[in-house]
């Protein structure tokens, strides 16, 4: 476990500093900043409204608790983030911005997502995580089944026991409405998910 001296010499905490002195305020697993929408020459027509929050969320691959006293904020724990920083099949490069840069693969996208649905306190988080769920999948260039396939070596088998725990046919419906998709759209996909899964979970 990392001292004091040597966390705070990490390029995570180099990245709050520069959060903090661009006047990003800590949230629950992160920081945000109110911007005016006239500060991006973006003007708003509708309601009253002349800001919006925008929300950066840290993920780690772990922060006990024991860290509270360096760094009181929580963050998102996610130990299967790993995978995207040592292996470069689940990186996906950006050279139009930057040769250092890079987004987890769409494949380490649908596992981090299975593990936060779950685990989500708020019904619209929940949503959120079940819309990108669905399109992450059902968007891919490979099959539905293929990227499932790929994502089922990544998880504990319970990970999709807790998932298929929250998911009901309201919550499918709802994030049907949303993205003006076809009834029946998302219990396909997630059908699909867990008929491959199913088989593996560990019953209580």
């Amino acid at each position: 476990m990392m001292g004091k001296t040597e966390l705070e010499s990490t390029n995570l905490f180099k990245m709050l500093d520069i959060l903090e002195k661009n006047e990003y305020e800590p949230s629950m697993f992160g920081y945000k900043k109110d911007i005016p929408f006239e500060n991006i020459d973006l003007s708003k027509d509708e309601g009253e409204e002349k800001m919006f929050t925008l929300y950066v969320d840290i993920i780690v691959n772990s922060y006990p608790q024991s860290y509270q006293d360096i760094h009181k904020n929580s963050f998102f724990e996610v130990p299967l983030i790993e995978n995207t920083y040592n292996d470069k099949k689940y990186q996906v490069k950006i050279p139009k911005i930057s040769k250092y840069l890079f987004i987890p693969a769409r494949e380490m996208m649908i596992a981090m997502k299975i593990i936060s649905l779950p685990s989500r306190g708020k019904h619209h988080k929940m949503v959120k995580d079940l819309c990108d769920l669905y399109t992450l999948i059902w968007s891919a260039d490979k099959s539905p089944d293929k990227i499932i396939d790929e994502i089922i070596g990544l998880l504990d088998p319970r990970s999709f026991e807790q998932l298929k725990e929250k998911i009901n046919k309201d919550l499918m419906k709802e994030c049907e409405n949303y993205l003006s998709e076809p009834e029946g759209s998302i219990n396909t996909v997630i059908s699909r998910l867990f008929g491959k899964t199913d088989g593996r979970v560990i019953k209580n």
